[in-house]
């Protein structure tokens, strides 16, 4: 018997998910797939620009067993979208029954997206830094400020600092983190400023250059890299005291350290972890206080399925998995 599918709307995502929800999902969703209670593999990405659009849009299947879930996220970024006034990142979901293969749901993904993105920095650094004060985002676009609530909803911070090429972007940065929190918001002129003796360091743009150098990360910092290209010196890559990623597979076809992999000058080896193993105790994390750390986090397709999986069960009164009873370690 075929059951109708459900369409999930941004609002309804948001009514029945918090930030914090996002960030515990985020976090147990690292586990299982370190725990080999998920099949993703490495996502495809079709870029349109041989033939004349400058966009891509990547298919990323995952199926999360402890959710009972197959699903797809469908995700790219559209270069024109800023002048119709849309996201340049849209996605969307599709959730699958796992044993007949019958649609469950059609989600807007958008939102899911954004939120995830800040929440994966937000996991990774409640294990990779050091009682965080200060953050220094490098992209104040809409991932930029998601990062920045998850931040807040995660750390303790004194200083939240933003730098971008577009002062409107600040601007608009600086008044959303505004209505949400006391914590100071500094609307920095260069990237050096925002990142001199940050604890934690986020870049989250669609550039491919150096935006953060070296020697202006202190020791003891984390920095997460998370557009699809180069955002951090070289010399803070091969200087930093350990690299980790949140899928190594993926982090070979695109992100941070892929040039360097491509010119063998980074290894698999290289790399201590990823973030899930980091969590479960499988691989070593922080173990001084004065490391530099720098993990370059791309993106997973099983966390926004793992997202909308718990959003569709509550949605349909079906009981929802308790992920917080499958213990972190």
């Amino acid at each position: 018997m075929m059951n109708e599918a459900i369409i999930m709307t941004q609002a309804d995502v948001k009514k029945y998910v918090s930030i914090k929800d996002i960030i515990d999902i985020v976090e147990q969703t690292y586990v299982w797939y370190a725990q080999n209670e998920i099949i993703m593999p490495s996502k495809i990405t079709l870029n349109m620009h041989e033939l004349g659009l400058p966009n891509w849009i990547n298919s990323m299947p995952s199926y999360v067993r402890p959710l009972d879930t197959l699903g797809i996220k469908w995700a790219g970024g559209f270069i024109g979208n800023k002048k119709l006034g849309l996201p340049y990142i849209m996605a969307e979901i599709l959730l699958n029954d796992p044993l007949t293969g019958q649609l469950r749901a059609l989600v807007d993904g958008n939102w899911i997206t954004d939120i995830r993105t800040g929440a994966q920095t937000a996991v990774a650094a409640k294990y990779l830094a050091v009682n965080p004060e200060v953050l220094a985002i490098i992209g104040a676009g809409v991932q930029g400020i998601s990062t920045a609530l998850c931040m807040l909803e995660t750390f303790e911070l004194k200083e939240i600092r933003v730098a971008d090429i577009s002062a409107d972007a600040c601007e608009k940065f600086a008044r959303e983190i505004g209505q949400k929190t006391s914590v100071p918001v500094k609307v920095c002129k260069t990237n050096e400023e925002a990142v001199k003796d940050a604890d934690v360091i986020v870049t989250v743009t669609t550039a491919d250059e150096a935006l953060v150098k070296a020697e202006w990360v202190k020791p003891g910092a984390f920095v997460s890299s998370k557009g699809s290209y180069q955002e951090l010196d070289e010399n803070l890559i091969f200087k930093a005291d350990k690299l980790y990623v949140d899928h190594l597979e993926q982090n070979l076809h695109r992100g941070e350290f892929l040039k360097y992999f491509l010119e063998g000058r980074l290894k698999k080896e290289d790399i201590v972890g990823e973030i899930g193993e980091v969590i479960c105790g499988k691989v070593i994390g922080r173990k001084d206080k004065d490391e530099r750390i720098v993990a370059s986090l791309i993106g997973m397709g099983c966390l926004d399925i793992a997202i909308a999986a718990v959003v569709y069960r509550k949605m349909t009164s079906i009981v929802v998995p308790d992920y917080k009873k499958f213990k972190l370690a």
